[in-house]
């Protein structure tokens, strides 16, 4: 039974107390946060059976994780260090690793780097659920001391999550590529659009679907997306310089037809062989289905495929269809029911698609 510590209550360690309460593996989950209406949220809720006072309550704990910004890790680390038990594991959850780890390795801290590749834009205890986890890639950082990261693996999984061990510098480079750099170029493209709008804001009122898409990330926190910039900049750069050259090269190209095309055809034959990309077994197959807005068509759905045994694992509902032809995603637990599902629903009349 494991003693969980959780430094930094808002979204993400909502979500692992949450998740963690209901595992039979934890005993006792304690949290602290500077913001005590989060502390006190989660112990009348029952997720915590410890609002933490200071760092001092934390000294019994086997794990603890720091939700914190990346910039503040190494400190909090530093200051656990000298109160918690030499077998308390400590971990975290920053989207940069290089910096923590190295800043940490030639310490006495038993300290497991790790990064749950998953993330909202919402913020705040309160907005936490126990769902975030599940399914999702789970990295934990190389460490010499084996036994530490097969303990962080085990409660990964009680997260639900897919745990997946990388070296600490490859990982920097690449979330540079897959995360970081994406962050910044959302929050250009909103930064454009927003120098770019007429008095009467008629950009921000028509941005839709693949617009909202590629943005939704520039709703994140502006503080952590600080610190994760400054602490990964060596990797973010480069990157950077990357995507910059690839765009100067399309705009000097722009009146060339063979190499448009061929920037478009390349990007769609990458983007459409992450389709169903298995990791640990994991794949999230989904069909795309056009339904009538009228009362009762998303239950009609529902209901023909639990008649034939499909299970679905999430529904999601397209408010505006600029890149998706369907009103309706369902999102399956296995490839099987996504075929199941298909056969099912274009039996019956509707028109449904794999989605990629």
């Amino acid at each position: 039974m494991y003693k969980i510590g959780i430094i930094g209550l808002g979204f993400m360690g909502g979500c692992i107390a949450k998740t963690l309460k209901q595992s039979k593996k934890v005993e006792k989950i304690i949290a602290y946060d500077i913001n005590r209406k989060f502390l006190d949220m989660a112990k009348n809720d029952g997720n915590i059976n410890l609002a933490a006072s200071d760092l001092n309550d934390f000294c019994e704990c086997d794990i603890i994780f720091l939700c914190v910004p990346v910039g503040f890790i190494p400190e909090y680390a530093k200051k656990l260090s000298k109160i918690v038990k030499k077998t308390c594991i400590i971990t975290d959850i920053g989207s940069t690793k290089k910096g923590i780890v190295e800043a940490l390795k030639n310490l006495d801290i038993n300290f497991v780097g790790a990064h749950p590749m998953v993330g909202s834009e919402r913020s705040g205890y309160n907005t936490s659920h126990d769902l975030l986890f599940e399914n999702t890639y789970y990295i934990l950082t190389e460490n010499d001391n084996i036994d530490s990261v097969k303990v962080v693996e085990d409660v990964v999984c009680e997260l639900k999550a897919i745990p997946v061990i990388i070296d600490y510098k490859k990982h920097d480079y690449i979330v540079a590529a897959i995360s970081h750099v994406p962050h910044i170029i959302a929050a250009g493209l909103v930064n454009m659009v927003k120098q770019l709008d007429d008095s009467e804001e008629h950009m921000k009122l028509l941005a839709a679907g693949g617009f909202k898409d590629i943005t939704r990330i520039a709703s994140s926190d502006p503080t952590m997306w600080e610190h994760i910039c400054k602490e990964n900049k060596e990797e973010i750069i480069p990157v950077l310089e990357k995507y910059i050259s690839g765009l100067q090269s399309f705009k000097n190209n722009i009146d060339d037809s063979e190499k448009n095309y061929n920037f478009f055809e390349s990007s769609k034959k990458y983007r459409d062989s992450f389709v169903n990309k298995k990791i640990n077994g994991f794949v999230a197959p989904m069909l795309n289905v056009i339904i009538k807005d009228e009362k009762g068509s998303l239950a009609k759905v529902i209901a023909l495929l639990s008649d034939n045994d499909v299970n679905i694992k999430n529904i999601g509902i397209i408010h505006n269809r600029e890149s998706a032809e369907g009103a309706l995603d369902l999102e399956f637990y296995s490839i099987k029911d996504q075929d199941n599902g298909f056969d099912v629903l274009t039996k019956n009349g509707y028109k449904v698609s794999k989605i990629k």
